[in-house]
C-alpha cells in the first residue's frame, strides 16, 4: 500500500518517464507488469560509478529507487547524490512492507523520501502513487475528524515508576479492547531515560519520535503498520532513540492530531521529563494529565513545584488527576490525604511490590509472571479513563472484564 489511499490522488493519462535505478532489472520487471505499457521506464544500474551523472530528464520524470532491506543504504546515499545533482526532481522509494522489510521503510522516511512503491500491492495502488508523485502540488493526508483520547502520564520527579505503569496499563488495555475494534492503543514514551518502555516491553523500535515528527503530514496506517514497533498483544510503540537527551522542540500538535485519529487511545508517558521541556503543545491537546507520585517527602515538595509550574489553564481545568504509587501508608502520608492536601482527584493506589523489578530485570512484565499480583489488580479504575472502548454501555462491567481478562492469562510462579 502506499501511504497515502489511493481515492485522494489525482488522475492524469499523460505517461510519465520513470527512470529506474537498481542493482538488477528484476525490479522494473515487477514494476513493468503494474503499469500502463504507455508509461515509459529507463532503467539505471545503481551499482554502476557516475549513474548518477548520466541521469538524463524529461517532462514529468520521477526516479525510483530499490529500497527492499538489502538495497536501502546504498539507495539512501543515490538520493544525496540526486538531490546535490537534480534537486528539482521527485523522487519515489519502491519496495515492500512485510516485516522483514521494515529497515527499508525506515531508512527511506529518514532520508526524505515521501512517497513509497509496496511492489505487492495492487495495480492501482502502484499507479497512484506515482500519479500523486508527479501532481504539482500533492495534498497531504487529511486530519482525521475522530479523535483518541490523549493521557499525560507525568512522573513529578524521576524513580517514579511510570515506565513500569505505562507498560503494563497499556498492554492491559490493548488485550481488553471492545470486540470488533480494529484500532490499537498506541504508548508514546517521551519519558528520560530514552527507549525505558522498549526495554520493559522486551521489543526493538526502529522508527522513533523525531522521525515521526519530520514525516507527520505522511503519516498513515501503513506507515504506523510498517514502521512503528508493535508488542506481540498488538500494542504500538512510539518512543525517543536511545541515548536522546531532550524532546526536539518541533511544535507535535499535527503529529497528535495523527496519531489521535489512527489509534483508539494514546498514552503519553513522561517519566523523568523536566517540565520545562515538555512541548506546550501535548499540555494543549491532553485530555487528562496524571500525576504520579508516592508518598516520601522529595516527592510531595515535587508534586507542589509541578502543579505551581504547570500553566495557569492547566491547573484551572479539570484535567489534572493523581496517582500514588509504591503506596505505603506506615512509612507517611495516606493516598486520600496526599490527594486532598493538594486538591487532587485520586484515580488510584498501587502498591509497592518488589516483584516488578524483578520481572522488569529479566525483561518481562508483571503480566508474564504474576498476572494475579495486586499491582495489576490496582490498575483497574485507571483502565475505563485511559480507553473507553474497554468497557462499552452494552458490555459487561469494567471489574468483571478485567477479572476475566487477567484469569485468561497463564499463572506463574517464580
Amino acid at each position: 500500500m502506499p501511504f497515502a489511499t489511493a481515492r485522494q490522488l489525482p488522475s492524469s493519462g499523460l505517461p510519465m518517464n520513470l527512470v529506474v535505478f537498481a542493482s538488477d532489472r528484476e525490479l522494473l520487471s515487477r514494476l513493468a507488469a503494474k503499469l500502463p505499457p504507455h508509461w515509459p521506464l529507463t532503467y539505471h544500474d545503481a551499482g554502476f560509478p557516475g549513474a548518477v551523472q548520466q541521469l538524463r530528464v524529461a517532462p514529468q520524470t520521477l526516479v525510483l529507487l530499490d529500497f527492499h532491506a538489502t538495497r536501502a543504504a546504498a539507495s539512501a546515499e543515490l538520493v544525496r547524490q540526486i538531490r546535490q545533482l537534480r534537486p528539482e526532481l521527485a523522487m519515489v522509494a519502491v519496495g515492500a512492507t512485510s516485516v522483514n522489510q521494515v529497515e527499508g521503510v525506515v531508512t527511506a522516511l529518514r532520508v526524505g523520501l515521501r512517497d513509497f512503491v509496496d511492489l505487492d500491492a495492487d495495480t492501482e495502488g502502484v499507479q497512484a502513487v506515482l500519479r500523486r508523485a508527479t501532481a504539482p502540488a500533492a495534498a497531504a493526508i487529511p486530519v482525521a475528524t475522530r479523535k483518541a483520547p490523549l493521557t499525560l502520564m507525568l512522573g513529578v520527579r524521576p524513580g517514579m515508576g511510570t515506565s513500569t505503569l505505562a507498560a503494563h496499563l497499556c498492554v492491559l488495555a490493548q488485550q481488553m479492547r471492545a470486540a470488533g475494534n480494529s484500532q490499537d492503543v498506541l504508548l508514546l514514551d517521551m519519558g528520560q531515560p530514552a527507549g525505558d518502555v522498549a526495554l520493559y516491553l522486551n521489543i526493538e523500535s526502529r522508527f522513533h519520535y523525531d522521525e515521526a515528527l519530520r514525516s507527520a503530514s505522511r503519516l498513515d496506517a501503513t506507515l504506523v503498520r510498517t514502521a512503528m514497533a508493535r508488542h506481540p498483544g498488538g500494542l504500538v510503540l512510539l518512543d525517543r532513540a536511545v541515548g536522546s537527551e531532550s524532546l526536539p522542540p518541533s511544535d507535535p500538535g499535527l503529529l497528535l492530531k495523527r496519531l489521535c485519529g489512527l489509534f483508539c487511545s494514546v498514552l503519553c508517558e513522561l517519566g523523568g521529563t523536566p517540565l520545562r521541556q515538555i512541548p506546550g503543545a501535548l499540555l494543549e491537546h491532553a485530555d487528562e494529565i496524571w500525576l504520579v507520585t508516592d508518598g516520601a517527602i522529595a516527592s510531595l515538595v515535587s508534586l507542589d513545584q509541578v502543579l505551581k509550574q504547570l500553566p495557569p489553564g492547566v491547573r484551572e481545568g479539570d484535567r489534572l488527576k493523581l496517582i500514588v504509587n509504591r503506596n505505603d501508608e506506615e512509612a507517611g502520608m495516606a493516598a486520600a490525604q496526599i490527594a486532598e492536601r493538594f486538591q487532587l482527584p485520586l484515580l488510584a493506589t498501587l502498591p509497592e511490590r518488589p516483584r516488578l523489578r524483578a520481572s522488569a530485570s529479566q525483561g518481562r512484565l508483571l503480566l508474564d509472571d504474576a498476572p494475579r499480583d495486586p499491582y495489576l489488580r490496582a490498575l483497574a479504575p485507571l483502565l475505563a479513563r485511559f480507553d473507553p472502548t474497554t468497557s462499552p454501555p452494552e458490555a459487561q462491567g469494567l471489574r468483571d472484564r478485567f477479572a476475566s481478562a487477567l484469569s485468561s492469562l497463564q499463572w506463574k510462579t517464580k
